[in-house]
């Protein structure tokens, strides 16, 4: 497998900066029950009285045939939710890329990940383990949430689950049959027998039918890790399927500022759209 290893490396993780909790916010930290996952769970330093409508969102950063740990840089995409009234609950994925590279380290990593769904058990032992410990959860106002590879989870998640209210997808590589190519694909299930299938199961692009939830999307034009045009193809293919879209494209921002200072605003009033007419 050594000659496939430049090929699985090819997609590099996006670079995040880390940023500090304030007080006004409490992060409590778990792990989940039989992975080790970590599960980090944001609320009010003054625990909410009532329920909460509640933000999963799935680590970013993987090349999305493995998982990843949380980090400090996936702080700053949590906190605007928890201002804006939600409790957010992340979770990291199973089977993070080997910090030694070997044969066996990668191939436990790649295999872990697809025997958790592509990180679809991580979010529902994730969800589990928080509304244990924190009963202000309102587990039937639930949003799923993500960036990039994350944002992949998060669209599979909707695809497999009633549970949800709405699912927002920040810069998706939608098409990943595309995005690896056919060549890095065949040889990849050469390797790990199933990968091809695997790719196809959760490649939002090819399942646009199967979204059980509406969806916003978002992303920037200038983005050079995430075509624009494969998020907008993924726009009309819902739009086809009869779903539920709304599509944001900025100008300018790349593929994680944009997010951060355009997309996550946007999305949570989205999401307080959908709050305000189930109220109604």
């Amino acid at each position: 497998m050594k000659h496939l290893l430049p090929i699985l490396c090819f997609l590099l993780s996006t670079p995040t900066f880390g940023q500090d909790i304030p007080p006004e916010i409490t992060r409590r930290q778990y792990e989940a029950p039989g992975t080790c996952n970590q599960v980090w769970v944001y609320h009010p330093t003054t625990p909410p009285t009532e329920s909460v409508p509640c933000v999963l969102i799935a680590a970013a950063g993987t090349r999305m045939f493995h998982g990843i740990k949380l980090a400090d840089g996936d702080v700053a995409e949590h906190l605007d939710y928890v201002r804006a009234g939600f409790v957010v609950i992340a979770y990291g994925l199973s089977g993070p890329w080997p910090e030694e590279i070997s044969d066996a380290a990668v191939t436990k990593s790649i295999m872990t990940f697809i025997q958790s769904g592509g990180g679809l058990k991580d979010a529902v032992a994730a969800l589990t383990l928080a509304k244990e410990k924190h009963s202000f959860i309102d587990t039937t106002r639930l949003y799923a949430a993500g960036h990039s590879s994350a944002a992949i989870v998060a669209l599979n998640l909707v695809q497999r689950s009633e549970r949800f209210r709405g699912c927002i997808a920040y810069a998706p590589p939608a098409d990943l049959e595309k995005r690896f190519g056919e060549k890095a694909i065949s040889e990849m299930d050469s390797s790990f027998p199933g990968m091809k299938k695997f790719i196809s199961e959760n490649s939002p692009l090819q399942n646009a039918a199967q979204i059980k939830c509406p969806v916003f999307l978002f992303n920037a034009k200038d983005d050079s890790n995430v075509p624009f045009s494969m998020v907008a193809d993924y726009a009309i293919a819902l739009q086809q399927a009869g779903k539920q879209v709304k599509h944001l494209e900025v100008a300018t921002g790349e593929h994680y500022d944009s997010m951060i200072k355009e997309g996550i605003p946007a999305g949570i009033q989205w999401i307080k759209s959908i709050e305000s007419s189930k109220v109604k």
